[in-house]
């Protein structure tokens, strides 16, 4: 997910930010109750908000309502999986992966699968940095989620991890799917951009 689809108007964009962050701190799940004590917030207007996030893709809930993925985040299974200092966590997509361990600095391993080939690549990280690997990221063009009623359904299943730069570009081909192949060093550089305003008061 981009900067753009962290954004969502100044109050959703504040209740993802709240989520994700908490997430990262507890690694369970975060109730709206505590969620509206952290933003100050009535509980029924956060559950309106919470709604159309969830609707759109931008917050994961549980059966219970709360809060279990935010800005890529998740704290119970999802598509790609990370270990953050030690600590399981899961992604939505591959450019999450990028961005989370490079804003946190953490140090760590990234489990992904190839949708080529279905080869399971395993990436690792001293400080937020990937280390030198073959693999590329595939990242979606920010007009797929622009268009898409549901970023989680249809613009995170398309960004993912390759072995290598023909892999991907022959599948995005095959997909009809506009976007850039990019190495890690690139991805991880745009990504970590992206999710740092979550760690600061600017975040959106």
């Amino acid at each position: 997910m981009g900067l753009n689809l962290l954004n969502g108007g100044d109050f959703s964009g504040l209740v993802r930010t709240a989520g994700f962050r908490q997430l990262l701190a507890t690694g369970a799940p975060v109730a709206v109750d505590t969620l509206a004590s952290t933003l100050g917030c009535p509980a029924d207007l956060l559950g309106v908000a919470l709604d159309e996030l969830d609707g759109a893709g931008r917050i994961r809930r549980d059966e219970a309502g709360r809060v279990v993925g935010s800005a890529g985040l998740s704290v119970i299974p999802d598509r790609h999986q990370i270990e953050l200092d030690g600590r399981k966590f899961w992604t939505w997509c591959a450019y999450d992966i990028l961005g989370i361990f490079g804003a946190t600095g953490s140090t760590g391993t990234a489990w992904s699968r190839s949708p080529a080939t279905d080869a399971m690549i395993e990436l690792h990280f001293d400080g937020g940095i990937p280390a030198p690997a073959g693999a590329v990221l595939f990242r979606p063009s920010d007009s797929l989620a622009e268009c898409c009623t549901s970023v989680y359904e249809e613009w995170c299943p398309n960004s993912n991890l390759f072995e290598d730069k023909v892999a991907a570009q022959e599948w995005s081909a095959r997909h009809g799917l506009e976007g850039r192949v990019l190495n890690l060093e690139e991805a991880s550089e745009l990504a970590t951009g992206e999710w740092l305003p979550l760690f600061r008061g600017d975040a959106p």
